[in-house]
């Protein structure tokens, strides 16, 4: 294969093993010396730490189906719902159980499990809700998909605060939530969260995926089962997500159903986008800008004195200003602060040649291959000499 093609190649999404590593890499670098500083700076810097790792979690389970698959949700927060309520009964004091749950089912009312056992529960609940509805849900595209996910977050919102088998009473809060993981274990968690979600890419199902995501009508004329590698997405997504849910459970320490709506969507998508959806250097980027503008406008928000002076915002500014940079970002820069690109280590000379090889292109006769589409090199097709795609 000549350089051409392989340059080629790199520019579909597809570079080499080195290359993969630094997207992995950096993104836990960058988690790591965050959270190092936040737990340098202690009080309330820590608490603030641990609920950016539990959102992270959450965005970069909704990367998984919402960056590969280019489909917008608005019901994951479901699935943090289902993960928060199944680690909350599982963990929960049996004699404070039977006094908050009017009527629950026999089983729950004297079941304690172990805190990591509690976890992968939720973690299967998320993936089993998914798993149920995504043969449905994962046919329907554009306005049609959002729509559809909404209404399993209005759904399972309801059967939450509703359903005395499993909630407290008219939607009441599910209080006695014990706290047992610090700082420290909630990066270890969201490192490893990075690390599935990296591996998924990695993945023949989700390169396909991707592919139907740049082209939806190129990638099944291709040969891809476009549902199919969104069914899979949206089940790793959704048990990602459910993690998240009892991490915000333990975090938080009390769940309520009004708690994990669609303000809350609003918010972890927010995150999605300002970094950009397409990559999950977008999410980890998202996450970390969307926290740190908050903690300061709430900082604002409370009164920071400057000198002789005191700066304060008004009650509720702070939401307004966090809307109208995700505006401002969705019309200066539509594919998020990354670009919708993974981490990378670049060298200076890196931008001149492209340049170079964009400008040989263009003129007439140009050497240089044109490159495969997303969906060629999906299903293994290969870029000939002269440019074509075989």
């Amino acid at each position: 294969m000549n350089t051409d093609t392989t340059t080629a190649r790199t520019a579909t999404g597809v570079p080499g093993w080195g290359a993969r590593l630094v997207s992995l890499g950096g993104p836990v670098l960058v988690l790591y010396l965050v959270v190092l500083v936040a737990s340098l700076g202690g009080g309330s810097l820590v608490v603030q730490a641990e609920y950016f790792l539990v959102n992270l979690v959450i965005v970069v389970g909704l990367q998984i189906f919402i960056g590969n698959s280019g489909v917008l949700s608005f019901g994951h927060v479901a699935f943090v719902a289902v993960g928060a309520w199944t680690y909350g009964l599982m963990v929960i004091d049996p004699v404070l159980k039977g006094n908050i749950l009017a009527d629950p089912f026999p089983f729950l009312v004297d079941t304690q499990l172990p805190l990591w056992a509690a976890l992968l529960l939720a973690v299967v609940g998320g993936g089993v809700l998914a798993a149920i509805f995504a043969p449905f849900l994962m046919r329907a595209n554009g306005l049609q998909a959002g729509i559809a996910t909404f209404a399993l977050l209005l759904m399972v919102g309801v059967v939450l605060t509703y359903w005395t088998k499993v909630a407290p009473p008219s939607g009441q809060s599910m209080v006695g939530i014990p706290n047992a993981l610090g700082l420290q274990e909630l990066l270890y968690l969201a490192i490893a969260v990075i690390v599935v979600s990296w591996i998924y890419q990695q993945t023949r199902s989700a390169r396909l995926l991707r592919a139907s995501r740049e082209s939806l009508i190129a990638a099944p004329a291709s040969g891809v089962h476009v549902t199919w590698h969104r069914v899979v997405a949206f089940i790793v997504s959704g048990a990602v997500a459910g993690l998240g849910g009892a991490l915000w459970a333990e975090t938080n320490r009390v769940v309520q159903a009004s708690q994990l709506g669609i303000e809350y969507t609003f918010i972890l998508i927010a995150m999605l986008v300002l970094g950009g959806r397409n990559s999950l250097w977008g999410a980890v980027a998202g996450t970390i800008t969307f926290s740190v503008l908050d903690s300061l406008l709430q900082l604002f928000q409370s009164g920071v004195v400057l000198g002789p002076i005191i700066v304060t915002i008004p009650e509720g500014a702070r939401l307004i200003i966090l809307g109208a940079v995700l505006v401002l970002m969705l019309l200066l820069r539509p594919e998020g602060l990354t670009g919708g690109k993974e981490f990378a280590l670049r060298r200076p000379w890196d931008a001149i040649s492209r340049r170079s090889i964009a400008r040989a292109r263009r003129q007439p006769g140009g050497g240089a291959a044109s490159a495969p589409t997303d969906a060629a090199v999906a299903v293994g097709a290969r870029a000939g000499d002269d440019g074509s795609v075989q």
